[in-house]
């Protein structure tokens, strides 16, 4: 967010110690920047106090989606923007298939690789299956109360960003 041009202050939020630990590593020097130890399902912060709130790949791990969308706009401040880059549903069946399998295959060759457990990634097809997908996400966001809501859809449906405004 420095590098595009951001000044203000930045807040990372993870649930797990070895993150921040990478997080902080990552942005040791840099200031403004804070990390936090916390929750999807408990965001601990005043209401609108961002700009902007991004997520990537997390948007499938909310217990409650919905709920988690009113956090989020609470959290906005009037024209602050949400962005999420994740992974999604394809439309096509079959091609949904296939990207999931791949998606399987190149978890288990890179959790052996990296980590020597071939399971170590199967979550993310495993939270794919349980995802409402993209369109319906977007839906819940203008349910929710976002404006300017897109999608914007690659490798055929499987990478998504999207975005939303709080009016």
């Amino acid at each position: 967010m420095r590098e595009a041009g951001h000044t203000g202050p930045i807040v990372g939020l993870d649930r797990s110690t070895d993150m921040l630990a990478l997080a902080r590593g990552k942005c040791a020097g840099i200031e403004g920047v804070h990390f936090l130890r916390g929750d999807l399902g408990r965001l601990p912060f005043a209401d609108r106090s961002f700009d902007a709130v991004t997520i990537g790949y997390g948007l499938r791990y909310p217990p409650d989606l919905p709920a988690f969308l009113n956090e989020v706009l609470r959290l906005l401040r009037p024209n602050g923007r949400f962005l999420s880059l994740d992974f999604g549903l394809p439309a096509s069946g079959g091609y949904r298939s296939i990207a999931l399998g791949y998606l399987l295959a190149a978890g288990a060759f890179w959790g052996f690789a990296l980590h020597g457990r071939p399971g170590t990634y199967v979550h993310i097809v495993e939270s794919l299956r349980a995802y409402p997908g993209q369109r319906a996400l977007v839906a819940l966001m203008n349910e929710a109360g976002f404006a300017d809501t897109s999608c914007e859809e690659h490798l055929g449906g499987i990478a998504v960003l999207i975005r939303g405004r709080k009016p």
